[in-house]
């Protein structure tokens, strides 16, 4: 009877091992994909914003793009700690939160077309 609990418990123990693994790498990095989504928008924002004629306008889009950078700040954290090589995509969001768009925008659109292009590797 001892040895048939020992075996469960090593058996389960293997199981829970082999679950937590399989959830580890291989595969497409959700919260990366959430962070390009984002930059897509600010990116599309900011577009608008360099379109405009009215400061005002200019000045909404540009607010609503650093928004829309401010909202995938901890998707792109998040992508980083499963996943060290979206460290850059990482840090990019960081800078576009205090660096003008145009300084940051196209590396802003290089890293999510690595981000999202079938190979997904940066």
């Amino acid at each position: 009877m001892a040895g048939l609990t020992r075996r469960t418990g090593v058996a389960a123990a293997v199981l829970a091992a082999a679950i937590g693994l399989a959830s580890c790498g291989g595969g497409t990095n959700q919260d990366a994909l959430a962070t390009c989504r984002g930059v897509h928008r600010a990116l599309v924002d900011w577009a608008r914003a360099e379109r405009d004629r009215s400061p005002a306008a200019r000045a909404a889009e540009i607010q609503a793009a650093h928004h829309q950078i401010a909202l995938v700040q901890s998707d792109a954290a998040l992508a980083d700690s499963a996943d060290g090589t979206y460290d850059a995509l990482m840090t990019e969001v960081q800078e576009a939160a205090v660096m003008p768009f145009q300084n940051v925008a196209p590396t802003l659109r290089a890293t999510c077309a690595a981000v999202t292009s079938p190979s997904s590797y940066l």
